[in-house]
């Protein structure tokens, strides 16, 4: 199973590439759409490999080198990374605008980094698709509240979308130094669930609250900081 970090196989510069076409593509019939498509994934895909195989010539040393041209298999690993990863910040960036698109900018780099700090997590689905929607096919117990009480209903649009998109690239590229002390919940300050109890608190961003597992002699009643990250 493909495992999120904040350091990327293929390199920041080709995730940035990758992500903006997969959004760019018109919406035009299904069939000159996926034709689109798959030739702008192929020569996306062959341009890396040859430009990655370029610059490492450069930087080594002047003996002779067998230059190969990529293979029809490479490519195509290529290509299915390249739409994994889309299809991961896509999951990212909907979490981010429904969870906490009114919140500020740190407020959505927190929820964001939530997320990938339960794909770090033996505890939860190792994809961060997985994450989002886990439990999601349940009219209750799901993870994200969106995912099931009909939020979705409603399409993402406008600058706050754009700006969830433009968060979930940043955090999943590692452009954000993580700052939530390793949480993997949070609520809302409106509300106090009965498992935050069993959790210890982490900090607190906007009108979130963070929390993350805690040891086996935690004792909630203990006075924890709490930490107000100033807006971005």
């Amino acid at each position: 199973m493909f495992k999120m970090s904040t350091n990327w196989t293929l390199g920041s510069a080709i995730s940035v590439a990758v992500l903006a076409a997969a959004m760019a593509f018109p919406k035009i019939s299904a069939q000159a759409a996926d034709q689109r498509e798959a030739a702008a994934w192929n020569d996306m895909a062959s341009e890396y490999l040859v430009a990655e195989r370029t610059a490492a010539l450069a930087e080594a040393v002047p003996t002779p080198i067998n230059y190969e041209i990529p293979s029809a298999n490479q490519v195509e690993n290529v290509i299915a990374t390249a739409k994994f990863t889309a299809a991961e910040q896509k999951c990212l960036a909907e979490a981010v605008y429904y969870e906490a698109r009114s919140e500020t900018r740190s407020g959505q780099k927190a929820v964001a980094e939530v997320v990938l700090n339960r794909v770090a997590s033996k505890h939860f689905p190792s994809t961060i698709c997985g994450v989002v929607y886990e439990g999601s096919e349940r009219s209750t117990g799901c993870q994200f509240s969106f995912t099931c009480d009909g939020s979705m209903d409603i399409a993402p649009k406008g600058k706050s979308w754009t700006r969830s998109n433009d968060v979930a690239t940043l955090v999943m590229t590692g452009g954000v130094t993580p700052f939530t002390n390793r949480a993997t919940h949070y609520h809302t300050t409106a509300i106090k669930p009965k498992w935050s109890d069993n959790l210890r608190m982490t900090k607190r961003v906007g009108s979130h609250v963070f929390y993350r597992f805690a040891p086996r002699d935690y004792q909630p009643s203990v006075p924890t900081m709490v930490t107000i990250a100033p807006p971005s």
